[in-house]
């Protein structure tokens, strides 16, 4: 099975029909393995493979900013799995062949984040669900909240039940701290599943308003219930989402230079907006199809730019791990400053370094930075703090 799933990737190496993460997993399998070690898989032509191969990878060499493939020293990438019996042993022979010029110093080690995070009633009344077993959390105006497992859950009690004036006031909100991630069920059959650092507010119940309408920071992946007469919408940072059903992802991190909006399946309306005088000016808006990504820029939120990003790169957190494409070093440590709970100091002037490739969002920090680090760059850990050196 390993050896025709090893066929297959070769095979689209050859024929020009790799992704970016597949060239790089091949051509740094290449480096990584004897002509010895190699020859022990059949099918494509050994030759074939190591002339092309060698072709990519003088090309890479011309370019003007280093570009690291990661697959080589990691333990268990998700997309290794596509060729497990390469993965394996490309993992168990690079532990023998490590350099002891690696300078990676930790005082102490760092675990990933997990399920937490905090419900806030409309009553300020705060509720930690990190702590709370399974079962019924409150009962709130007709609404029973129940923690299963992770996951928060939001069930209308009497479905008949007609809303008053002060239900419809009543407002929740779910908040992800640093290391930290959760996935709500809201009222109204909606799934959000937050990132870490990220807060979600939401009515109780939307009996009683004409939409559907909540509030992000952070990011947050979304598979809205589908309701023709009552449209669901996302308000972040200069931004407002409008969709009938569908499944999509929003990165508004204040910490980022920009909100970005990928759509994966169904249609989205993505407006640009400005709070004018308490209400929301809308700036310019575009339909996005699936695959599709607007881009609105922090700094200039009048305008949006629409793409067509991998998705892989987009699903990756929810899909449990990291996913990294020509991604730059602050990229990547804003990122795990955020899962593992660290700030970041950065001892050094400015760098150029990318980064590509796969870590399971699963391991420990240092297992993940001993993966990043090179001649290039250098990582410590001391206490809740990473050292970035060069």
């Amino acid at each position: 099975m390993e050896n025709r799933r090893a066929d297959k990737l070769l095979n689209k190496y050859l024929k020009g029909e790799a992704s970016v993460e597949e060239k790089a997993l091949v051509e740094t399998w290449f480096l990584e393995e004897t002509q010895e070690k190699a020859t022990e898989f059949t099918g494509p032509d050994y030759e074939r493979v190591k002339n092309k191969l060698w072709e990519n990878i003088q090309q890479q060499n011309t370019r003007p900013k280093p570009i690291k493939p990661l697959w080589p020293r990691i333990a268990a990438v998700a997309v290794i799995l596509l060729v497990t019996g390469i993965g394996i042993y490309m993992m168990s022979n690079r532990s023998s062949h490590k350099t002891p010029s690696s300078t990676f110093y930790a005082k102490n080690d760092i675990s990933p984040g997990s399920n937490k995070a905090i419900l806030t009633l409309s009553d300020g009344s705060k509720i930690s669900l990190t702590d709370a077993e399974n079962g019924k959390v409150a009962d709130q105006a007709g609404i029973s909240i129940t923690k299963i497992d992770g996951r928060l859950v939001y069930e209308l009690k009497d479905p008949v039940m007609k809303s008053g004036s002060g239900q419809t006031k009543i407002l929740n909100s779910i908040s992800t701290p640093k290391g930290g991630q959760y996935q709500i069920n809201l009222p109204d059959g909606t799934k959000v599943w937050l990132n870490s650092a990220s807060s979600l507010k939401f009515p109780a119940t939307f009996k009683g308003f004409r939409e559907r309408k909540v509030e992000l920071e952070g990011e947050a992946y979304f598979e809205v219930f589908k309701d023709k007469k009552n449209p669901f919408k996302v308000l972040s940072k200069h931004q407002v989402v409008t969709v009938f059903g569908t499944h999509f992802n929003i990165n508004s991190y204040a910490d980022e230079q920009s909100t970005k909006t990928t759509l994966l399946e169904g249609s989205v309306c993505v407006s640009s907006a400005m709070m004018r005088n308490v209400k929301i000016e809308r700036q310019s808006q575009h339909f996005l199809k699936p695959g599709q990504q607007s881009t609105l820029n922090n700094t200039s939120p009048e305008k949006i730019d629409i793409t067509a990003p991998s998705l892989d790169h987009v699903m990756a957190w929810k899909n449990g791990y990291f996913h990294f494409d020509n991604d730059n070093l602050y990229t990547v440590m804003r990122q795990l400053s955020r899962w593992y709970d660290v700030d970041v100091v950065y001892q050094i002037k400015s760098s150029d370094d990318e980064f590509i490739g796969d870590i399971p969002r699963s391991v420990n920090l240092s297992e993940v930075l001993k993966i990043l680090e090179d001649d290039g760059v250098h990582f410590r850990i001391e206490g809740k703090k990473i050292i970035v050196t060069k």
